[in-house]
């Protein structure tokens, strides 16, 4: 697959620094095609998000869409201001034989101005067009141009990179799955030279990232063909020791919510069990097991018990991946572990997310690096042979020295597979709503801690296999599953792929069925609140219904 055109010019790139956003308001238009909420996501790394505006007809108005400025957080039109101005203009054009975009952007315009340049359609050195035959979409490759968004997003990316010197990692690309985009290059029997030629040219993204795709996809696809029909479980438990700085899940404190845990977990069990039917009717079989949280460890080993029984009873899992979020090393015990073992668990995490003690107290953990060290021994002298270990690039206060120490660790432990996040800013996390005055790491720390990990994964003999990104992640990065030849978490990679059905127990979870036929997903959320969960139970047995049907 070959581009017909591709135009991109070289800009000046002394306007602000590579890490500054542009101050300003920023006016949009586009002509062929509706895609604000997108664009409010590209351009928000640009720009402050609340000088984000789009244009309806000839005239500088906000976008009208409520539900666009609500679901992607835009502003309203108070927020504009006329001290300096920029304006981008977005046009689309298709016909049978071929289809265009021509972007352009006129920086520090008056206000006034908008309405004649949107008329006179004035020249400016700031363009980007791209255009394709529509053939080109049945070519190997070509799938990645039905994404017309996707394409879009790559022309505003080179001029806006371009003007600020700027360049993201991932280019254009603001979705949680990009490893989708290799896949399907992987599928028209696109070798690595290839999808990431296609790659850059069509989202603006770094050789280093698309060679990283590529490979992830080689791994998951070699997964995704053992069992096509299987379904995955995933079992949700909203307890926690404690609420991590960070966390954005749903997740209760145990020593809160102890005396809802009982009917929290009987309601569970029953939800399992009333699924367990219409499934065994279906003659459905399981691919893998998955239980999260929150903390899963952080309620007793004997309630633990009884969520892992009735999921051997109702189930058939034997031999199957079956993974327990442990989490938290204060909240492991060996009568915990036993009752995995017990229970046919396969797979266990334990979680650092850092190995210095300074971090975990600011982050709000209640225990110490040598407590994480004692927990995973623990857990290998019982027989626990596939443990993964969770670190977090970016935490707050760390430095490039901390986050090595961290590694050194980890290495010496030598788990079976390592998850490296890349610190996320989420809306509800108390560090967003508490610490107001937080400042970030600079994103050449993060990227070099990324880079470090990267290279730990490979001493240890772990490559990559899973991968997604996230709203508000530090220097626009990814999170990075790594794990030795063998040990892939296959429910990590079908939650990515999206290719198998994922059904979700508990507060707060969320199934996603998959319909490949008619190439759908249909996504079905579980209510969050633990009372309501616990209420809404006894009502759908009452009425012999599920959650989904």
């Amino acid at each position: 697959m070959v581009l017909k055109e591709r135009t991109i010019p070289m800009y000046r790139s002394d306007t602000e620094t590579s890490h500054n956003k542009l101050e300003g308001d920023i006016w949009v238009s586009f002509k062929g095609i509706e895609m604000q909420m997108e664009a409010w996501e590209l351009l928000r790394l640009f720009f402050n998000p609340d000088s984000i505006h789009f244009i309806e007809g000839n005239s500088p108005e906000l976008y009208s869409s409520e539900d666009t400025k609500t679901d992607a957080g835009m502003n309203n039109n108070e927020g504009a201001s006329a001290e300096k101005v920029y304006l981008m203009l977005v046009k689309v054009g298709e016909d049978e034989k071929e289809w265009s975009c021509n972007a352009s952007f006129y920086p520090e315009v008056s206000l006034e101005d908008i309405p004649d340049i949107l008329k006179y359609d004035y020249a400016t050195p700031y363009t980007s067009r791209i255009a394709f035959d529509i053939s080109d979409m049945s070519k190997p490759g070509g799938k990645i141009l039905k994404s017309r968004k996707t394409i879009i997003g790559s022309c505003i990316y080179e001029i806006l990179s371009g003007y600020t010197g700027r360049n993201l990692p991932y280019g254009s690309l603001v979705g949680v799955r990009p490893v989708k985009l290799a896949m399907m290059c992987l599928n028209d029997g696109l070798d690595k030279k290839q999808t990431t030629e296609i790659l850059i040219k069509t989202t603006g993204i770094s050789s280093g990232k698309a060679e990283l795709l590529y490979d992830i996809a080689e791994v998951e696809k070699s997964v995704l063909q053992k069992d096509e029909s299987a379904l995955h479980l995933y079992i949700g438990i909203p307890f926690c020791a404690s609420r991590c700085l960070y966390c954005s899940f749903t997740a209760y404190p145990v020593h809160i919510y102890r005396n809802k845990v009982e009917a929290y977990i009987n309601a569970l069990i029953k939800e399992i069990e009333h699924t367990s039917k219409w499934a065994n009717e279906k003659g459905v079989k399981i691919g893998s097991v998955y239980v999260g949280g929150g903390t899963p460890t952080a309620i007793e080993a004997n309630s633990l018990d009884l969520i892992l029984k009735a999921l051997n009873n109702c189930f058939d899992i034997k031999g199957q991946e079956f993974t327990v979020e442990a989490g938290r090393p204060d909240t492991i015990t060996e009568d915990k572990l036993v009752v995995m073992l017990e229970n046919n668990v396969t797979r266990i995490s334990i979680n650092p997310q850092t190995m210095n003690s300074e971090t975990l107290k600011l982050i709000g953990r209640n225990h110490t690096p040598e407590d994480i060290e004692n927990k995973f021994y623990m857990a290998r002298e019982m027989g626990f042979d596939n443990i993964n270990m969770d670190i977090i690039a970016g935490l707050p206060g760390e430095d490039e020295v901390m986050f090595r120490r961290t590694l050194d660790k980890i290495e010496s432990m030598s788990p079976e597979s390592m998850t490296v996040h890349t610190m996320a800013i989420k809306r509800a996390s108390r560090l967003r709503t508490e610490e107001p005055g937080y400042s970030p790491a600079p994103d050449y720390i993060v990227e070099a801690m990324i880079e470090e990990a990267r290279k730990s994964a490979s001493k240890m003999g772990m490559r990559p296999y899973y991968l997604y990104r996230q709203k508000n992640i530090l220097a626009n990065l990814e999170n990075v599953g790594y794990c030795k030849p063998g040990f892939e978490c296959h429910y990590n990679i079908h939650t990515m792929e999206e290719k198998q059905t994922i059904i979700a127990f508990g507060a707060g979870a969320i199934s996603k069925f998959v319909f490949p036929d008619e190439n759908r997903i249909e996504r079905v959320f579980n209510v969050k609140d633990v009372d309501t969960y616990i209420n809404r139970i006894d009502e759908l047995m009452a009425k012999k219904e599920l959650f989904f049907i």
